[in-house]
């Protein structure tokens, strides 16, 4: 079980990024050709909001079955240590809630704005400093692409 999250949770967060930019060019669009906000406004911020949802599912349930984790959790004291198991039991996770919070929070305040310049500028907001977070708690420097067979 443990490959297939990890493959699924390698390629979605590709995903991720894309929605994550996207949303972002809608907002940027929006604020600087001043147009009322449009249906695909939100459309756009509830697909990066979805995208990232379903990547803390499965990273969550990949905390689950992860060696590194399982690892890290039988001397906690000891994985503090040790940069790569600090990371994936702690860093990570907490680093990816917070983004998902971000985003979640972004698209409730664009919601609620009753101006659509707000909204575009809260979108841009939010979703840039969620974008940010993610970018800060990516292990860059495992593998970009995992290999789908082997």
């Amino acid at each position: 079980m443990y490959p297939i999250l990890l493959l699924i949770h390698s390629y979605w967060r590709w995903i991720v990024l894309l929605t994550a930019v996207l949303a972002l060019l809608v907002s940027i669009s929006g604020l600087g050709g001043r147009r009322p906000f449009a249906p695909w406004g939100r459309k756009a911020g509830l697909i990066y909001v979805t995208a990232l949802d379903m990547q803390l599912l499965i990273g969550l349930a990949l905390y689950g079955f992860s060696p590194l984790v399982r690892t890290a959790w039988g001397n906690i004291g000891a994985a503090m240590k040790v940069q790569e198991l600090r990371f994936f039991a702690i860093e990570h996770l907490v680093a990816m809630v917070l983004a998902v919070a971000l985003a979640h929070v972004g698209s409730v305040r664009a919601k609620k704005a009753a101006d659509d310049a707000v909204k575009y500028r809260r979108m841009l907001v939010w979703y840039g400093l969620s974008l940010v977070v993610i970018l800060g708690g990516i292990p860059w420097w495992r593998p970009l692409f995992r290999p789908l067979l082997g």
